[in-house]
């Protein structure tokens, strides 16, 4: 009784937890030796049998951020079981070239042989199109992965909210997409990352933001941890008539949670950029953004904004816009924002003209690179028949654009064009511009 007691004694926290490790280990050790002279059944039996945790975490969690810890134990699972050739052990594979990997054409090919051992894994088709849907955004192929396991498992919750994100990234098919989520919910309802996502969809269609921020306080409600929400409902918030304050509060709230969270760092400097301008702290937060994420080439594009409106350091905001060029080569925004800041100081037309054609190859419908480049092309040796063709491909594109007509208008006038001049004049003023009704009064012309 005495020795059973200063066992009791002896073990503690500690010393139990390394105890089962050494255990796990020891079983581990057996199951290495023995691989090669088992037959696939028996290896599948032990393979489920060390393999549980990592598998109800792949089946359950194919919607949610892993911890390190989940991460850690998928990794190992699939080290054990890469010589395995049963459905779960193909489907844990594909799960972590899916999930931690991002090898995602692995990752279905693995899926696909799980399919094959076990046709109605419904599990298998909803992770696999995760994986369609996250390489390059194959969204029509992905949902006839979803909707094949609906098919197969009609309470499948997981399978619903994935096929809502591929509504979401389709088009912007946000209706779609909120059906979805809701089918999740009723099916799961304390389905957490449903409720955060359909928050994303009611921001994004038409600005709902209200109904929006009811979705990110239920999934915080269902998990107090939940960075994402958090941060998202920090946006809605700044959008929503710019309630800044409740933003960065949110964005504070995500970042106590999540660390090194990057993209709350970056929405903090937004947050702040467009509240009243506070450009230093904007610049701070995102300096913070990109020490957490080197490669964060919209964080370098947005400190490129906040110089260039910051007493006016245009040198400064073209260093940055190169910088988030270089890590995104095909960054539209960035080579437009570089064009803007050539027109200023120096005066750089060639150059700032350039910035704005690359834009516009970049992205043939960016109206905005067109009006910049207009302006550019009327003040830059007076070529305003090249400053005409550009504001009418802006009307072409944005046919209520007041601006666009009223700046055409001006640079008619200064080709000597003055009947061309106030015809666009009046298209501006019918716009509602006020600066063309007061220039119109001015003349004694109506419109």
């Amino acid at each position: 009784m005495d020795r059973f007691k200063k066992i009791i004694k002896w073990l503690n926290a500690e010393r139990i937890i390394a105890i089962v490790a050494l255990a796990l280990t020891c079983v581990s050790l057996v199951y290495a030796i023995s691989i090669n002279s088992k037959s696939n059944e028996q290896i599948g039996f032990i393979t489920d049998l060390l393999n549980a945790d990592a598998l109800d975490i792949a089946y359950n969690k194919s919607t949610e951020e892993l911890t390190e810890l989940e991460k850690q134990k998928i990794k190992v699972a699939v080290e054990r079981a890469s010589k395995a050739k049963t459905a779960d052990s193909y489907f844990l594979q594909g799960f972590y070239y899916t999930k931690i990997e991002t090898q995602y054409k692995k990752a279905i090919k693995f899926f696909e042989k799980a399919i094959k051992l076990k046709p109605d894994l419904a599990e298998a088709y909803s992770n696999m199109g995760v994986a369609y849907e996250d390489w390059n955004g194959q969204h029509e192929k992905a949902i006839k992965c979803y909707e094949k396991a609906i098919k197969l498992k009609p309470d499948l919750a997981v399978a619903y909210c994935n096929m809502g994100v591929a509504y979401y990234h389709w088009n912007g098919q946000y209706k779609k997409a909120i059906e979805c989520y809701k089918k999740a919910i009723k099916l799961k309802p304390d389905f957490a990352v449903a409720y955060c996502n359909m928050g994303a969809a009611y921001s994004d269609w038409n600005g709902q933001y209200e109904k929006a921020i009811e979705c990110y306080e239920k999934a915080i409600e269902l998990n107090p941890d939940y960075a994402e929400a958090y941060n998202n409902m920090g946006n809605a918030y700044k959008h929503w008539n710019g309630q800044y304050e409740k933003a960065i509060e949110c964005y504070k709230k995500a970042i106590d949670l999540k660390p090194d969270y990057a993209v709350a760092y970056f929405n903090m400097g937004n947050a702040y950029e467009d509240w009243n301008g506070q450009y230093e702290k904007a610049i701070e937060y995102y300096e913070k953004a990109i020490e957490l994420n080197p490669d964060y080439a919209e964080a370098y594009n947005n400190m490129g904004i906040a110089y260039y409106y910051w007493n006016g350091q245009y040198e400064k905001a073209i260093k940055y816009y190169k910088k988030a060029i270089k890590l995104k080569p095909d960054f539209a925004v960035a080579y437009c924002n570089m064009g803007a800041a050539y027109a200023q100081g120096k005066h750089n037309y060639e150059k700032e003209i350039k910035c704005y054609k690359k834009a516009i190859d970049l992205k043939p419908d960016y109206a905005v690179a067109y009006f910049n480049m207009g302006n550019a092309y009327k003040h830059w040796n007076g070529q305003y028949e090249k400053a005409i063709e550009c504001y009418e491909k802006v009307i072409k594109l944005n046919p209520d654009d007041a601006v666009a007509y009223f700046n055409m208008g001006n640079a008619y006038g200064l080709s000597g064009n003055e009947k061309k001049k106030i015809e666009c004049y009046k298209k501006a003023a019918k716009l509602g511009y006020e600066y063309a009704i007061e220039l119109l009064k001015d003349m004694g012309e109506t419109w």
